[in-house]
């Protein structure tokens, strides 16, 4: 794994917390081009995730939809493993956002109903 995985992870986490979404793409996408190891796929998962919910404020729900069901299997790989990401709960949160847009797509959102990650820096980190 790359020296800066865990900097680059615990960036794109803070920003995503913060609803920077094409930021977060942004700081994992940094890390995911330095990356050659298994983690390069966790970091695309959550790459897109982020970019859905970019597509989702351009109002293009489809494009969502379908970086959302890409992203599913990528981190579902990782799930126990996913360097400090709780990934069980974004996990939850895809499904429960890809079935609220396949069901009223055109339904505006509210800043509150984002998501968030949970993440806990591996030690050292």
């Amino acid at each position: 794994m790359n020296s800066e995985f865990d900097e680059h992870l615990a960036r794109g986490v803070a920003l995503f917390n913060g609803h920077a979404f094409y930021e977060a793409h942004e700081a994992w996408e940094i890390g995911w081009l330095a990356e050659a190891g298994d983690a390069r796929l966790l970091l695309q998962g959550l790459i897109q995730v982020a970019a859905a919910f970019v597509k989702l404020g351009r109002e293009e729900p489809v494009g969502a939809v379908k970086l959302l069901a890409e992203a599913e299997p990528k981190l579902r790989a990782f799930v126990g493993q996913g360097h400090g990401v709780d990934l069980e709960t974004l996990l939850a949160e895809v499904a429960g956002w890809k079935a609220r847009l396949a069901d009223s797509p055109e339904h505006p959102f509210a800043a509150k109903d984002l998501p968030t990650l949970g993440f806990t820096p591996p030690a050292g980190g």
